[in-house]
């Protein structure tokens, strides 16, 4: 029989030995870029960024098709299926419907603020798309930024802005690290790329005491018009433990549509909630 002063020492040192060994490997965690490139190897990576193949401004104004969205955290678990609309730069539109084609959820917003219609709950929301995500333990990481590169995989950088160039510890390409401040909030950003195929790898987003924000990772690239595609685009890092992954199919080319067409109006006989 063990006796009970000697099992809760023992207890104890096995739990304090399990916190020092997590403490150290936590410390010691590997980040996956290596050393500086020398100078030939970065110039040709930071010209590799400005050409037509990671460049927003190359890609269609206007993309829609079909979307498959899982998102999940610690309050909840959501999967859902439907229609996006995607025009530059931040204007998105989402409508989820029911097996037999109907509507059940329809979402549009400027990434300032939103409209939202659930015809489930007969409900139309509208207002600040901030206050409507602290109400919703959604990300704040996710309301800012540039959804187009976020979504599309596209680049937006200026060559003054960068700061490192870097190997990857799996040979998966480079790691271009670029710092900005925006409405004073600083951000640190990683890039992974892949310059054989062309394509952006990852994107890791840090705020300035180099805290990850989130991490977007991108794969299964097509061409849509004369831009390069993710169809399928995972986001992890998140505040509450959030993860998404989007995948997105039939993509094509939109027509150019007005930013008033993004304007819902509420159903008559719905309840509305307006969040300033």
């Amino acid at each position: 029989m063990i006796h009970s002063r000697n099992f809760w020492k023992s207890s104890h040192n096995l739990t304090f030995s399990l916190f020092l060994f997590c403490l150290i490997c936590s410390g010691c965690a590997r980040t996956p870029w290596t050393a500086p490139l020398d100078a030939r190897q970065a110039d040709s990576i930071v010209q590799f960024l400005q050409s037509d193949n990671l460049r927003a401004e190359s890609c269609p104004e206007s993309i829609d098709g079909d979307i498959s969205l899982s998102y999940r955290n610690v309050f909840d678990k959501k999967n859902m299926a439907g229609y996006f609309q995607l025009i530059s730069p931040s204007f998105i539109k989402l409508v989820v419907s029911n097996p037999f084609g109907q509507p059940v959820l329809i979402l549009t917003s400027d990434q300032k603020s939103f409209q939202l219609i659930n015809t489930m709950k007969r409900m139309y929301i509208a207002g600040s798309l901030y206050s409507y995500g602290l109400q919703n333990d959604i990300p704040l990481a996710l309301l800012r930024g540039n959804w187009q590169d976020w979504i599309r995989g596209t680049i937006s950088v200026k060559p003054s802005t960068i700061t490192n160039v870097r190997g990857d510890a799996e040979n998966r390409g480079s790691w271009v690290t670029v710092e900005s401040e925006a409405e004073g909030n600083f951000l640190r950003t990683h890039l992974l790329i892949d310059p054989e195929e062309g394509v952006l790898l990852s994107r890791i987003i840090e705020d300035d005491k180099g805290n990850r924000l989130s991490e977007f990772t991108y794969n299964d690239w097509e061409s849509v018009g004369a831009c390069r595609q993710p169809y399928t685009v995972r986001v992890t890092g998140l505040e509450y433990h959030t993860e998404i992954t989007i995948k997105l199919s039939e993509v094509l080319i939109a027509e150019k549509v007005a930013e008033n067409e993004f304007l819902l109006t509420a159903p008559a006989n719905y309840l509305q909630q307006i969040i300033p």
